[in-house]
């Protein structure tokens, strides 16, 4: 059966053992593998790619995020495939991710800073990576859903923007409005739990509400941040974005014994809360 690597990274091994043994390969988030599904306790025993040639072999069923603090429970690190639009969305993102080297790419030096004047041209601006005043992570978030939409065509009707607050106004109001035809439904942190292909956006340094959006008869033009879900586990969901220190990264979001987002506040040095998770664009195609 097929599946889709749900850890960051996780090591392919020749037998189903960290001891003595080298990995064949370290596969990445959003890698597909077949799940052969008689490995013994522990590990799953799959199917993988290493280079050109398609190989047996083992990964753990499960790993700790070492970059996450309030959690110390196993991710678990293969998931079941969504819908061919989910995973298309998912890719675009992880795609991105792989290019910046799984959050280590840095915005300011070459390639990347050139990777991101890249995305600023597409929409019109003299911009790269150096100019580090100019959040560019709506430009990034923009052009992974235009790059699913080569191969979807629902996603075409995105409303692309240089500001997270356009497309966030933009699918609470048409959830409100019932529009089947709109790509993504932004829902309330507790109507919907977060999958993969789902969006999760936040207010940033200016505090806004649900339903100040909800109410809001244009878009708001607040500043806001948003990342694309790629990775669900027990307590933690893993969502991929740009501009977040500093490169295209793998944020942890922490979501409730019930499955639901929490509302993730972000807090400064100072104790402050410089943003929060206030909406689930719940993916519909």
């Amino acid at each position: 059966m097929q599946k889709f690597v749900n850890v960051q990274t996780v090591n392919f091994r020749g037998v189903p053992s960290t001891e003595g043994n080298d990995p064949l390969t370290a596969l990445s988030l959003g890698d597909a593998v077949v799940d052969i599904g008689d490995g013994p306790p522990g590990w799953h025993h799959i199917r993988a790619h290493v280079g050109a040639e398609e190989v047996e072999g083992f990964c753990v069923d499960g790993l700790v995020d070492a970059r996450i603090r309030w959690t110390d429970k196993k991710q678990p690190t293969l998931r079941d495939p969504a819908s061919p639009a989910r995973e298309a969305l998912v890719a675009a993102a992880a795609e991105q991710w792989l290019l910046f080297r799984k959050g280590e790419g840095r915005e300011n030096v070459e390639p990347f800073s050139t990777m991101i004047g890249k995305m600023w041209k597409a929409f019109g601006k003299n911009l790269t990576g150096k100019n580090q005043e100019v959040p560019w992570s709506a430009v990034a978030i923009s052009l992974m859903v235009r790059n699913a939409a080569k191969s979807v065509e629902g996603y075409k009707s995105f409303p692309e923007s240089i500001g997270h607050s356009r497309y966030m106004w933009d699918s609470i109001r048409k959830a409100a409005s019932g529009d089947t035809a709109a790509p993504f439904w932004g829902v309330t942190l507790s109507k919907a739990k977060p999958q993969v292909g789902d969006i999760i956006g936040s207010w940033r340094n200016t505090p806004f509400s649900f339903d100040r959006f909800l109410t809001a008869t244009k878009n708001p033009e607040t500043p806001c941040h948003s990342d694309i879900v790629v990775a669900v586990g027990p307590d933690l969901v893993l969502a991929i974005g740009g501009n977040i220190k500093n490169s295209v990264y793998a944020t942890g979001y922490q979501v409730g014994a019930d499955g639901f987002l929490t509302s993730n506040k972000r807090v400064d040095a100072n104790g402050k809360v410089v943003g929060e998770a206030i909406v689930l664009m719940a993916n519909r195609l």
